[in-house]
């Protein structure tokens, strides 16, 4: 898997590609929750489900229809996330399903069921140039990090600077930003 520092690479290109009027801050905040949401998985290693389980790591918790429930959770919150319901759910599924999507572009693992429950087979892509992180922090301080954070720069987030980039010269306002709140007299 890209480690917990990349996979809010997603949203936070989409922030800075689209604007803080159109991704505001709460909207970002839920976004990026929902980047690393999948991971909760990990859990299951303490509790005794086995990797290779419907629950266990790069399992449900990294299918697309988990990121598709968590973002019908919440644009039921869109007003309060300062965004219209469709805008929210599109951008809470983008970035939690981005996880699951990078994880099958990873050199190592077991593969992700992106299509669990349904399909509970596990997939990676053909091209797969990112380097797996290892799971928990003691096996991530290792000398092997850094050739992993030097590949999630590579595949991830320079492609994502470059897609902000993009957003900002292609999509009409995207510059501008957010009105300031009226002053009270």
């Amino acid at each position: 898997m890209p480690t917990l520092l990349t996979h809010p690479a997603v949203p936070l290109a989409l922030r800075a590609g689209l604007g803080a009027r159109r991704l505001p801050t709460p909207l970002l905040l839920v976004a990026v929750a929902g980047s690393m949401l999948p991971d909760v998985d990990v859990v299951g290693f303490r509790v005794g489900i086995a990797y290779g389980d419907l629950l266990g790591h790069r399992g449900l918790s990294h299918s697309l229809a988990v990121a598709a429930c968590f973002a019908v959770l919440a644009s039921l919150f869109a007003g309060r996330l300062g965004a219209r319901r469709a805008a929210t759910f599109a951008i809470v599924f983008l970035a939690t399903a981005s996880h699951g999507l990078l994880d099958a572009c990873t050199d190592g693992g077991l593969g992700v069921a992106l299509l669990s429950p349904f399909d509970c087979v596990r997939y990676f892509f053909p091209w797969r140039p990112i380097a797996v992180s290892p799971i928990g922090l003691t096996a991530f301080l290792s000398a092997s990090s850094v050739a992993v954070l030097w590949s999630e720069v590579v595949w991830v987030w320079l492609p994502c600077v470059v897609a902000a980039l993009l957003m900002r010269a292609l999509i009409p306002g995207a510059r501008s930003r957010p009105s300031a709140p009226p002053e009270s007299a």
